[in-house]
């Protein structure tokens, strides 16, 4: 659906060139939920503005749903741009439209006959909740039902793909995550492929399936979240599940163990007791469901009466078991 490959984005200014995204490369799966994380000056948005064409890289390439931006001429440009929605973080609605006049805006510029607009709309509007509120103005809309129009809106032309930019930024705990599950519901009854730009790790662990963690305009890591979260040095894996800080462990030993599906109930660290004659202290970790799966991060810090701890033992003794370990 989408490949990014060596992508490049320079901003000239008066202090010289400043390079927003570095050689960025990432695939983006049909009909998978794809979050790129970062903090505020990553670069993320720039990222955005090159995949929906809103920017034109300094270098390399933006292939979306087979078509290389890059290379389109203006008209062939904004047809593509119709097989794209957008998800804004402030709405962004027409004040003096109703709700149903707003979702039924982009459809009124692709030339659709009343009728079918008219149709179009209450499918949507009753798809994300609001059909009791067709006739209400923006003002008259609480954050979480303005957004819904806008996720309404965005999916009007039947998009291939859902650019979702700092969705829930502006609504609270509990309308984000009803925000962030009526996304997840979309996109299982449709299949549409949905791009989700943030900063809150919350919105990552909740609906994605893949990610990308941004930090200086590069890509630090990306791929699958079953994948990431099992891998003992991964940096999203240490955002999105933390597993206790390694400084409370005075003798700078500790692991991380990494448990998936039946393993998160499974009396492993009993049984490094029982059979290893190890001594453990808990230091932090949780369990979550992540992209599907039970997921678990543990730290532990391990002693034994000898004040050696035979480490080759360990690893065996947890990879039969299906626990993953990282000194």
């Amino acid at each position: 659906m989408i490949t990014v490959s060596n992508l490049t984005k320079v901003y000239p200014t008066a202090r010289g060139p400043v390079t927003a995204v570095n050689n960025v490369s990432l695939k983006v799966a049909d009909g998978e939920i794809f979050g790129i994380l970062g903090r505020s000056g990553a670069g993320k948005t720039t990222l955005m503005r090159c995949l929906t064409a809103l920017e034109r890289p300094t270098s390399g390439s933006v292939m979306v749903a087979g078509h290389e931006l890059t290379t389109l001429n203006s008209l062939t440009l904004r047809q593509v741009r119709h097989r794209m929605g957008m998800i804004f973080q402030h709405f962004n609605l027409m004040a003096g439209r109703t709700a149903a006049g707003n979702v039924s805006f982009p459809l009124e510029i692709q030339g659709v006959p009343a009728e079918k607009r008219h149709a179009r709309v209450a499918e949507l509007l009753e798809m994300v909740g609001l059909s009791d509120r067709w006739d209400n103005h923006p003002a008259q809309l609480s954050g979480g039902q303005k957004q819904r129009v806008g996720i309404a809106r965005a999916l009007a032309a039947h998009p291939d793909v859902l650019f979702c930019d700092e969705a829930t930024s502006a609504l609270d705990p509990s309308t984000t995550e009803q925000i962030l599950d009526l996304v997840k519901s979309i996109n299982e009854a449709t299949g549409v492929t949905v791009v989700l730009i943030t900063h809150e790790s919350e919105v990552v662990r909740r609906i994605c399936d893949s990610a990308a963690l941004m930090a200086d305009g590069t890509v630090v890591e990306s791929g699958p979240l079953a994948e990431r979260m099992t891998d003992p040095g991964s940096q999203l894996a240490d955002i999105l599940l933390p597993a206790g800080d390694p400084s409370l462990d005075p003798a700078g030993r500790s692991i991380v163990l990494t448990f998936t599906e039946s393993g998160t109930s499974e009396p492993v660290i009993s049984g490094l007791t029982r059979d290893l004659d190890l001594d453990v202290s808990i230091l932090g970790g949780a369990i979550e469901s992540i992209a599907g799966r039970q997921i678990g991060r543990l730290r532990v810090s391990l002693s034994h009466p000898t004040g050696m701890v035979d480490e080759g033992a360990v690893r065996r003794y947890l990879a039969q078991r299906g626990v993953g370990v990282h000194l």
